[in-house]
């Protein structure tokens, strides 16, 4: 994610208010690698407003999403969760665990995109989301118990 300075003036150029609950939901966002759901941002967000309600963080969120500011992933089948990494990145999540953490990845190219998937040669690509789900070294390694 952007420095908050560059986030303010994206809600201003959008007609935004920029609201202190706002600028917290950035806050606990920006340079934050864990994925977090909207109920995990609320629940730090309530630790620093605590009128703040679910629809606020919520709305905050699809805003950040529409501005192009964080990515919303839906790999997990219990909730959406969000990266304020929004260049194109692979995402790997743990059916166990419910870990998801990133993986590098080099950008997949127009080419790239052309021999993988023919019927996309003549359309504009603006975005991929790649994820792969399954058990992390951790959970894999589990002995399961007698």
């Amino acid at each position: 994610m952007r420095e908050i300075t560059h986030l303010v003036a994206r809600f201003r150029e959008a007609g935004l208010k920029i609201t202190p609950q706002r600028l917290s939901i950035c806050h606990l966002l920006k340079d934050d690698r864990t994925h977090p759901s909207a109920e995990e941002i609320y629940h730090k967000a309530l630790e620093i407003h605590p009128s703040i309600s679910f629809t606020t963080v919520y709305k905050t969120l699809q805003t950040l999403r529409e501005l192009g500011e964080i990515q919303e992933l839906n790999v997990d089948p219990e909730r959406v969760h969000y990266d304020p990494e929004v260049r194109d990145h692979a995402h790997f999540f743990c059916q166990s665990c419910k870990s998801l953490v990133d993986l590098e990845m080099d950008p997949l190219n127009a080419w790239m995109m052309a021999d993988l998937f023919p019927q996309v040669e003549d359309m504009e690509v603006h975005h991929t989301q790649i994820h792969m789900v399954g058990l992390c070294p951790k959970c894999r390694d589990k002995k399961p118990e007698a």
